[in-house]
């Protein structure tokens, strides 16, 4: 289990700890900066495939699964809710002996889990993967759930919506580690962006 250190709120992320210097042959597969920005275009699909549930179980059901009524309390308790469990999967995906911050960003609407420890390729892409979860969990009780249940109908779309589009950055990262980063590399989070890079023998 690596240590999780909660950090609370703050202005920026990252900004109570250093990262130690990347190795000089690291292969650099995003910069820190504009990460939101650029992710935007992954969560494109997941949106679609959230849209795309309701407009079947509306179809199947002949009436609408979500009530606007609902809509502002779903969306809070999605906040609350899913925020945290986002960071924390991430988190705990980490290796034993690992350091994870973990905290708040509210300024922002945002959270975050942030490690400097190397991953093999194969463990960066689960845990940038894992927080998914939190919303294929909603999406299939979203589609179990009876329509007269149109409140937590409501809140199962919403924190599919969030659980989904939230890790469009993690999606990017795993795109580029896919496509960039060699067989048998370690990845490696740091202040001005994510690297790659070979253990020398």
């Amino acid at each position: 289990m690596p240590k999780i250190v909660w950090e609370g709120n703050k202005r920026e992320f990252g900004t109570s700890h250093q990262s130690p210097p990347v190795p000089q042959d690291a292969v650099k597969l995003r910069d820190g900066e504009g990460l939101l920005k650029r992710a935007i275009p992954f969560g494109i699909c997941p949106m679609a495939i959230c849209f795309a549930a309701v407009a079947v179980k509306a179809y199947l059901n002949r009436e609408p699964p979500v009530s606007p009524l609902f809509l502002l309390p779903a969306i809070a308790i999605g906040l609350v809710a899913a925020l945290p469990l986002h960071e924390l999967t991430h988190a705990v995906c980490y290796p034993k002996g690992a350091v994870v911050w973990v905290g708040l960003c509210l300024r922002k609407l945002a959270a975050y889990a942030i490690s400097y420890e190397p991953l093999t390729k194969r463990r960066f892409i689960a845990m940038s993967l894992a927080p998914a979860v939190w919303g294929i969990v909603p999406l299939v009780g979203f589609f179990l759930i009876p329509i007269t249940m149109k409140p937590l109908l409501t809140v199962c779309m919403v924190s599919a919506f969030m659980g989904l589009i939230s890790p469009a950055p993690d999606y990017m990262d795993v795109v580029s580690v896919l496509k960039k980063a060699p067989p048998r590399a370690l990845i490696r989070d740091s202040r001005d962006g994510l690297y790659a890079y070979l253990l020398k023998e």
